[in-house]
């Protein structure tokens, strides 16, 4: 028996593509009903993750910038571009976006917590407590505030680690960080609030970074605690110990050499011609 004189497949065969129909229809008829102006998204809702709180972000305000840059409605919101609007924002890490009916968007957001400056004596870009740099222009009242990091570009998460790491050691003998420094040799020094700078020097075998500088601070008292001057820099890449610059002993030694100089009696002919020839460098 053909086909065509097969009622019950016939039959069969049209119902299957009747529920087709129906099927495609509902979800056209879906489509467009999303698309209806009905469904406009009319209000965004800020909220901060739990456990945190918005220092820095206005939820209204942040609300009504990005809000005109979602296009579609509640159903047909792209919510991927809509995160990543969000997150375009100074100071916005992470967010979460879900639809909430009739017409709101929930977004739920992280904020960056600033931990120093990031090559920028200005206010305009930060590296956070998780050592990730973030741009927020602007905030020249908070970097004034705020230690400087110097360092490469995408050296921010290894700077902000030991940053961490050099102000827990000076804090024991009284010591604020001010700028935090990484050449381009990767040697480090630091300044603190006082004005006086510590060479700490490169990593070495057997001499690391931290241990040369928790030999500063072991013996601060001793040093560079008792001493009444004015102290400019501390040297400390020595393998066993540091050097100081002091101008007040330099002043006081280079006056000591001119008083001497001018003391001495004066030279004859024979004994300028001496001293004018230039010695070989060992």
């Amino acid at each position: 028996m053909s086909f065509w004189h097969d009622v019950l497949l016939l039959n069969r065969v049209t119902r299957a593509c009747v529920m087709l129909a129906l099927v495609v229809l509902a979800a056209a008829g879906l489509r467009a009903a999303a698309g209806l102006p009905a469904f406009a998204i009319k209000s965004v809702v800020v909220l901060p993750q739990p456990g945190t709180s918005l220092d820095h972000v206005s939820a209204a305000p942040l609300a009504r910038t990005v809000l005109p840059r979602l296009s579609g409605t509640l159903f047909t919101v792209d919510l991927s571009a809509a995160r990543a609007a969000f997150e375009s924002q100074p100071w916005v890490r992470t967010v979460s976006v879900r639809r909430a009916w009739p017409d709101r968007l929930l977004v739920t957001l992280e904020e960056h917590r600033a931990l120093a400056r990031w090559n920028d004596d200005a206010g305009n870009r930060f590296v956070s407590v998780l050592g990730e740099a973030f741009d927020a222009p602007g905030e020249a009242d908070l970097g004034a505030r705020l230690p400087l990091l110097l360092g490469p570009e995408g050296a921010a998460a290894d700077m902000a680690r030991r940053y961490t790491q050099v102000r827990e050691r000076l804090a024991l003998v009284g010591k604020e960080v001010r700028v935090l420094s990484l050449s381009a040799r990767q040697a480090w020094s630091v300044r603190v609030a006082d004005g006086l700078v510590l060479e700490l020097g490169r990593e070495q075998p057997g001499s690391s970074v931290l241990s040369r500088l928790d030999r500063f601070v072991a013996n601060y008292a001793a040093t560079v605690g008792a001493l009444s001057a004015r102290i400019e820099v501390v040297d400390l890449r020595y393998p066993n110990g540091f050097a100081l610059r002091v101008p007040a002993l330099r002043a006081a030694a280079q006056a000591e050499s001119g008083a001497a100089r001018g003391a001495r009696p004066a030279a004859g002919p024979r004994q300028r011609a001496a001293a004018s020839k230039p010695r070989r460098r060992e």
